[in-house]
Formats: C-alpha cells, sequence, structure tokens
C-alpha cells in the first residue's frame, strides 16, 4: 500500500506542493509535483529528517530588559525543539550580551550553540 504525504518547498518563491510516497515500512518510493532537483532533495529530507532553526527567548537578571531573543546557530532535528525550549527556559543571563554571543554550547548534543541575535547592555 502508498501513503501519500504533501511537503510545500520553502527552497524558493514558487512554493511547490511535492507529493512523497511512502510504502507500509516509510521506505521513499515515489517524489512527484517539485519543479527543480533542489525542491526535490528538500521535500526527501523533509520527510527523512526535518530539521528547523529554534528561535526564541531567554530570560535576563539585573537588567531593565526582561528577555534577550536567542536561535540556534545551525539548523537541528525538528524533534529535538521541545526538550531545547525546556532547558532554555531554564536558563537566565547576565548583561552586557552582545549580538552572537553563545550562551549554550552544543545545546543537548545537538550540534549547535544557542547564541543571542540581539544586544543587551543594561
Amino acid at each position: 500500500m502508498k501513503n501519500v504525504s504533501e511537503i510545500i518547498c520553502i527552497i524558493c518563491p514558487t512554493a511547490c506542493r511535492i507529493s512523497v510516497a511512502v510504502d507500509d515500512e516509510g521506505r521513499l518510493i515515489e517524489v512527484a509535483n517539485f519543479q527543480c532537483k533542489e525542491g526535490k532533495e528538500y521535500a526527501v529530507a523533509e520527510y527523512r529528517s526535518p530539521m528547523r532553526v529554534l528561535t526564541t527567548t531567554v530570560m535576563v537578571e539585573k537588567s531593565r530588559h526582561a528577555l534577550v531573543p536567542v536561535r540556534t546557530n545551525r539548523v537541528i532535528f525538528r524533534e529535538k525543539l521541545f526538550d531545547c525550549m525546556q532547558h532554555l527556559a531554564r536558563i537566565k543571563v547576565e548583561p552586557p550580551l552582545k549580538g552572537g554571543e553563545v550562551i549554550v554550547k552544543n545545546i543537548l548534543n545537538t550540534g549547535s550553540d544557542i547564541i543571542t541575535t540581539s544586544e543587551v547592555f543594561d
């Protein structure tokens, strides 16, 4: 039996609705409705192991700014997002903070660091 999922490609503004067909054991058997090679590669990668950049905020102590925006410096597995968010919810940082400053190295062994995306000086 064939199961078909639709993945909307984000590689370019065309936003192809790519069909990904898998068998009952989850093996990829067909990819259709893509307009370029990159779109097909994106759909296959998104099916096999979806990756995301995590963006959130972290609490700041001793500052008029309660939160600082942060993100991962590279993509992580989508299934790790919630665990990383829980971990970051327990963290408090102190100013001064520069944009791009690493506040957590290799968060939960994902290979990605958490970096600030703005500055906090007070």
